[in-house]
């Protein structure tokens, strides 16, 4: 298994997070589901229910995630795209693994409130004025939509100089695909009202909040659309040697952003339905749990503590409803994209693009690769050898998978060296320079032992 290193981590993650909320279906400190109860509510009929449908439901969820799985073993030999697909899969499986525990967590919050199961101190909550909000949502401007469409007609507009026929194709394919989502944008503005509730005011407002997500989804598919057409060009353009499967794998990838984005809104308008609907626009009557979003999330404006201890899980929590609460959050998921993203990038380039070993008239071999470029002159070179295998090492600064290493290892018996060599294709050309050894193999052999001839003569 050669990406069994990425494995590793996902199914600590798995484990781990699928414990914790199966322990939230067992009382602690009189809370349950996220939700604060006495004493004598957990031995009601229905909550033990609930705790039953709890448990299945994250049963039946472990088992569908396993499944999503599948394709990453079937991508053995890709390591770019198994590297993209577990970020994906993980990305999903921690957005999706509180979904199950969402659900519970409502029915658990109207079960105490229709039996007034009420703990410590009761409040109540206005809701007219989050419907009064709501109402007031309006769809964001169509003209969102020209930004991706300029993004389509620059391609096309600079074909016209250069007669490059696929760059006019995809900026007409990327300009189309701007054009069925406005469409669609257009036909959900307008989509019919949905009756919630005998409240008027109700209804308004979760068809009002829902135009506004949903026209929020289609300019933000717009330009992922846009900018995807323009990487495939770049992709197709610079020689790739994907195959047709990883191709076919790549666009499944690719589809899967837009569908969960739409899964995402979906679950964000389904949410305020639930919240609004059930209550008909009356007020509310609830504790401290009122503080706490799905159980899990804490917000509490007349609290300037900044961190709490979790309801859900180990450790503490931010208070969403302070101004650092909210930068720690945001700022946290901002920093893991900045890191994550452009590693994603170096990969998927790592994996398509080969190192080339160039002979200048002047004696000079340059070594070409994205970060580790490397040159020097044979006349430094005091030993050069074609040998059928590779000594054991570390890395120390490079990129290694069970098909390639490039970048800086430290090697058993030869210490500090450069690697540019696909391990599996025999035989390597070994330099040795003061100090420094450096070791480079084409895939192919034959191309190898005719670098090698290259070299070895250039040094006579």
């Amino acid at each position: 298994m050669n990406n069994i290193i990425l494995i590793a981590p996902a199914a600590i993650a798995y484990i781990t997070i699928l414990v914790m909320f199966l322990k939230q279906a067992v009382p602690s400190n009189h809370i349950l589901f996220g939700v604060t109860f006495p004493a004598h509510a957990f031995e009601d009929a229905e909550m033990k229910q609930l705790q039953e449908k709890y448990k299945k439901s994250y049963f039946v969820y472990a088992g569908i995630t396993l499944i999503t799985l599948v394709p990453f073993f079937l991508l053995d030999k890709y390591f770019s795209l198994a590297f993209t697909y577990m970020l994906l899969w993980f990305a999903i499986f921690l957005y999706t693994s509180k979904l199950p525990f969402n659900k519970i967590h409502h029915k658990a919050a109207v079960l105490k409130r229709d039996k007034q199961w009420f703990v410590g101190e009761k409040r109540v909550i206005r809701i007219d004025t989050k419907v009064t909000q709501l109402k007031k949502s309006v769809l964001v401007s169509p003209y969102w939509f020209l930004f991706p469409a300029l993004l389509s007609v620059v391609p096309i507009i600079v074909s016209l100089f250069n007669s490059d026929v696929l760059l006019k194709m995809t900026g007409i394919a990327s300009l189309a695909m701007t054009a069925i989502l406005y469409i669609i944008y257009i036909a959900f503005g307008k989509m019919k009202t949905k009756v919630y509730s005998k409240n008027h005011d109700i209804n308004a407002a979760i068809n009002r909040a829902a135009r506004r997500y949903w026209s929020m989804l289609w300019p933000s598919l717009a330009v992922f659309e846009s900018i995807n057409a323009f990487v495939a060009y770049m992709i197709l353009t610079q020689g790739s040697s994907l195959s047709f499967t990883q191709w076919m794998i790549g666009i499944v990838m690719v589809s899967l952003l837009p569908l969960c984005s739409i899964f995402f809104v979906h679950n964000k308008i389904q949410a305020v339905e639930e919240s609004l609907a059930e209550t008909d626009g009356q007020s509310i009557v609830a504790d401290d749990d009122h503080y706490w979003i799905n159980g899990s999330t804490y917000y509490n404006p007349d609290d300037q503590t900044i961190m709490v201890p979790k309801r859900v899980g180990i450790g503490t929590t931010v208070n969403m409803a302070t101004r650092t609460g909210k930068w720690i959050q945001y700022g946290g998921i901002v920093l893991v994209l900045v890191i994550v993203i452009p590693l994603t990038a170096f990969i998927v380039q790592s994996d398509n693009t080969a190192p080339t070993l160039t002979i200048k008239e002047d004696g000079i071999v340059s070594i070409d690769y994205p970060l580790y470029d490397y040159s020097f002159n044979l006349s430094d070179v005091k030993g050069i050898a074609l040998e059928e295998t590779l000594p054991s090492g570390f890395r120390t600064n490079g990129t290694a998978t069970a098909e390639y290493a490039r970048g800086n290892f430290s090697l058993e018996k030869l210490g500090t060296a450069k690697l540019y060599v696909f391990k599996n294709s025999p035989p390597y050309i070994t330099m040795q320079l003061d100090g420094l050894t450096v070791i480079f193999n084409e895939k192919d052999a034959a191309r190898t032992k005719e670098l090698f001839e290259q070299l070895t003569a250039n040094k006579l």
